[in-house]
């Protein structure tokens, strides 16, 4: 994705849906994490394809660095109480934990490299292995063109925009009505 807002719908949905076991804000910021590559690329001037400048957008080292930047946000409690405090202001409320911090990081860094994957041709997400097998499989005689490739991963991400909100207003929704039923 050209920038980090097309992921949110994807990773905020997966967030709320396993909220228990992931924290939300770590699988939100290790989408963040990977897209300071590209920064990166363009700000040291960098020649190559912007996608390989760190190796970020490959599972193994995009994971890596997400896992440990979610254990590194947990061992840093104030980091961890902003990561509370930001669940408790949309109504979520939730107890942060090594676990489900590094799961957030691993798995936001794992979503934003296969959504990547699909929608930029210099992105490889198994490397060492040079090749992109998401995107070359479709790509061919009897394969999809690229630009509708695109399109529809551009689609699936504003549509998970949507299930995002819609996922959240009902998580709301469903903590006032078990306030309103249970007696004071």
């Amino acid at each position: 994705m050209p920038y980090t807002p097309y992921h949110f719908g994807l990773h905020g949905f997966v967030g709320l849906l396993f909220r228990r076991r992931i924290d939300v804000p770590m699988i939100l910021l290790a989408n963040v994490l990977l897209d300071i590559e590209v920064l990166a690329a363009g700000w040291f001037a960098y020649e190559g394809h912007v996608h390989q400048f760190l190796r970020l957008h490959t599972l193994l080292v995009g994971g890596a660095a997400g896992a440990a930047m979610g254990a590194a946000v947990y061992y840093l409690k104030p980091l961890r109480k902003v990561c509370e405090f930001a669940m408790a202001l949309v109504g979520l409320p939730s107890r942060a934990t090594l676990l489900s911090m590094t799961a957030g990081g691993l798995l936001g860094a794992w979503l934003h490299v296969l959504i990547d994957a699909l929608y930029h041709l210099d992105v490889q997400p198994l490397w060492p292995y040079s090749r992109n097998p998401f995107i070359r499989n479709f790509i061919g005689p009897f394969g999809l063109y690229y630009p509708t490739i695109q399109r529809y991963v551009r689609t699936l991400c504003i549509a998970f925009w949507g299930l995002f909100l819609a996922l959240y207003l009902w998580l709301i929704l469903k903590k006032i009505y078990k306030a309103w039923r249970s007696p004071a």
